[in-house]
């Protein structure tokens, strides 16, 4: 799992930590036998659209990420999705993070790549789709954009004239997510509102045997989300009741999501206080034994995992126990061996500053920098380096190693340059970290 980002919560991006060749992407738009992509720019694109009275077809790429090259060499080449593509719209490719589109990119909500539009003459989008997509259903999503095909309204209103047909209503939640993207505003929120409860219905309706294959299992990871605890311990018991069933349907995804919601309900509740996230951590071998099992640890069982990870945050963030902490994790490190990853140094570190940063003591801050740098030389991600760069720095400035602090802070500021194409991110980390760097000064008066 991932360290959110101790600076900066509310940042949330997708990024594609893959690297592209775009010789590759520029080779598939020039197939004679697949799409042909327009040569020019998305504004000379767009009033070829409206020239020839055809919707537009946008790939959103990355040169950097594989999944753009891989539909670029394998969907985009094939010969029916060129003579469909060809026939039916004027089609380009935009690289996203180019500083001319970026502004384009934003207009149409890319957030990941490849983000797939398809757009109306007249600029309005038709559809917006994030991620690759296989022959089949980048061709439905034509053929909806193109009016062949039912749209997500008349679906919906299919829905509405007979809300017992279950087809119909997996048809439509499998098309909501592309769907939601391209929406804004009320009207977005009037259609989350609609298909949360068309979701929790069809779910109800289906459950629990029906539920059991590859279509309805991609419904529940987009639309099931953490703000209602209560329904996502239903879905979790529903796979975890019938587990075997699910992996034979979609392999051993089932077991992925059961670990990871039981973990994320153990972990939110020891940060609480709250002594049932015991519970929890005894369902490690008991209720989800099948589960853990199959993810398989090799120098710790995941019980013991659980309860010394669980029970060192609750003892940190209820009794603000750092000493006892510290020697825990300590321990769990130890124990993890070859399990442990760079993100569960700075995870400790993190947890250290959130619950108890005004007490922690001197020592306290020198272990949590031996954390945060184990974590920074092992991770790559940018947004985690910038995050674990200001840590350290925060510490140094408790220790009133104003220096080193600075050194940390820029290190920080420099690590934020290579968003260069993505401002908004760039200029709140650089924003907060001037900030930092202002403070300093006046400690140092």
């Amino acid at each position: 799992m991932k360290t959110k980002c101790y600076l900066f919560t509310a940042l949330m991006a997708i990024f594609c930590l893959t690297i592209h060749a775009q010789s590759q992407q520029n080779n598939a738009a020039n197939t004679s036998e697949g799409i042909k992509f327009f040569q020019g720019t998305f504004a000379e694109a767009l009033a070829q659209a409206k020239t020839a009275n055809k919707p537009l077809f946008v790939d959103f790429y990355a040169v950097w990420c594989v999944p753009c090259r891989k539909m670029a060499k394998t969907v985009f080449t094939l010969p029916e999705v060129g003579q469909y593509f060809n026939e039916h719209f004027i089609n380009i490719q935009i690289d996203a993070e180019k500083k001319e589109n970026v502004d384009i990119a934003k207009s149409y909500k890319v957030e990941a790549y490849p983000t797939l539009a398809f757009i109306a003459p007249d600029g309005k989008a038709l559809s917006v789709n994030m991620g690759a997509m296989d022959q089949n259903e980048l061709l439905e999503a034509a053929k909806i954009a193109a009016g062949e095909s039912v749209s997500f309204e008349q679906l919906y209103n299919q829905y509405k004239a007979n809300n017992n047909d279950l087809s119909v209503q997996q048809t439509l939640l499998l098309k909501a997510p592309a769907f939601l993207q391209a929406q804004e505003g009320m009207e977005a929120d009037k259609w989350v509102t609609r298909l949360q409860k068309l979701y929790r219905n069809y779910i109800a309706a289906k459950a629990p045997n029906q539920l059991i294959n590859e279509n309805d299992y991609r419904i529940i990871l987009s639309l099931e989300g953490s703000d209602d605890k209560v329904h996502k311990q239903y879905i979790v018991d529903l796979m975890n009741d019938h587990l075997d069933e699910w992996m034979k349907a979609v392999g051993k995804a089932p077991a992925y999501y059961i670990v990871e919601a039981n973990d994320a309900f153990a972990e939110d509740l020891a940060k609480e206080g709250n002594a049932k996230y015991k519970e929890y951590v005894e369902n490690v071998k008991t209720k989800y034994g099948k589960a853990y099992d199959v993810i398989g640890l090799t120098t710790i069982n995941p019980y013991e995992k659980a309860k010394l990870y669980n029970d060192a945050l609750f003892n940190l963030y209820k009794d603000k126990d750092v000493d006892g902490y510290i020697k825990a994790m300590q321990t769990y490190f130890e124990k993890m061996g070859s399990n442990l990853q760079a993100a569960d140094y700075g995870k400790a570190a993190q947890n250290l500053y959130a619950a108890a940063g005004k007490v922690l003591k001197p020592k306290d801050h020198e272990v949590a920098i031996q954390w945060v740098e184990k974590a920074l030389a092992q991770d790559d991600a940018i947004m985690d380096r910038v995050n674990y760069m200001v840590m350290i720095g925060d510490s140094y400035r408790e220790l009133k190693n104003y220096d080193k602090a600075r050194q940390y802070y820029n290190q920080g500021f420099a690590e934020t340059l290579r968003l260069e194409n993505m401002e908004m991110p760039q200029a709140m980390l650089q924003g907060a970290i001037k900030q930092k760097l202002a403070t300093l000064e006046l400690l140092e008066k």
